[in-house]
């Protein structure tokens, strides 16, 4: 062995000293990846913020709302990349008056949004309060004091019942409006039902010219047409001895009191 050898080897071994290296570790291919990312974010913000992304013409087609309206002007020259350009958007879906809301952005600086807002179909009452709801039986807002021309759909069971919620099925809220429409082709006018152990057993308050009102016990999953019909028949034979009701559920057979 050599005196002053820096690296001795022993004998019958296959070690050997590695080398050392002043080089920097280079970053691995995720840790690159991850600041590919940041770098294109950044840039797409800072580009975001150019004056030729700034909103020039916003549109609101389809119904007319004045507060919808107001919002989306108030985005006028703000980015059309903005979050305050989702936000606004996301706030008009949640709006329970709203049944429909679909924007588009025009690059580089327009905004068009098309607007539809639920229109009421009947008016369904509980424990004394009315309330609006549309043709898919989504209970959206409160009674306003001037909306009395709608049919009132009351339930006698005072069920609990919140805003956004379905009452019932569009079919359902259909075959109400069928109902009246036939009460009407036989002059026998309605503008309450009330509603007894289910969707489809109702009353209908009927007026009489003259004559103190009666009520009309229905089955709406049978054939409507043929208990109106049956109810026209009796009035029109028996209509001064009944003073209360007539109960034409039944196939066949007509209850009167």
């Amino acid at each position: 062995m050599q005196r002053g050898a820096r690296n001795p080897k022993l004998f019958g071994s296959s070690y050997v000293v590695p080398s050392s290296s002043s080089k920097q570790p280079r970053l691995d291919k995720s840790w690159r990846a991850i600041l590919l990312v940041i770098i294109l974010v950044v840039a797409v913000m800072l580009l975001g913020r150019l004056p030729v992304w700034r909103l020039k013409t916003v549109e609101l087609l389809g119904d007319k709302s004045e507060h919808i309206s107001t919002e989306l002007n108030g985005l006028l020259g703000q980015s059309i990349f903005a979050s305050s350009v989702s936000r606004v958007i996301k706030k008009t879906h949640s709006n329970l008056e709203v049944s429909e809301f679909i924007c588009r952005r025009g690059l580089p600086a327009t905004l068009r949004c098309t607007l539809t807002l639920r229109k009421p179909e009947i008016i369904w009452k509980t424990d004394g309060a009315g309330y609006l709801v549309d043709s898919r039986g989504v209970l959206f807002a409160a009674q306003p004091a001037d909306q009395t021309d709608l049919l009132v759909v009351e339930d006698t069971q005072r069920q609990p019942i919140k805003l956004g919620s379905i009452v019932a099925s569009p079919e359902i809220i259909s075959q109400y409006r069928h109902l009246v429409e036939l009460l009407a082709a036989k002059q026998l006018a309605t503008k309450t039902l009330l509603l007894n152990e289910s969707l489809y057993q109702v009353t209908a308050t009927i007026e009489r010219a003259g004559k103190n009102p009666i009520q009309g016990l229905f089955l709406l999953s049978g054939d409507a047409l043929s208990q109106v019909e049956a109810l026209s028949g009796v009035l029109a034979t028996k209509g001064d001895s009944i003073t209360e009701r007539i109960d034409v559920r039944v196939p066949g057979y007509v209850y009167t009191k």
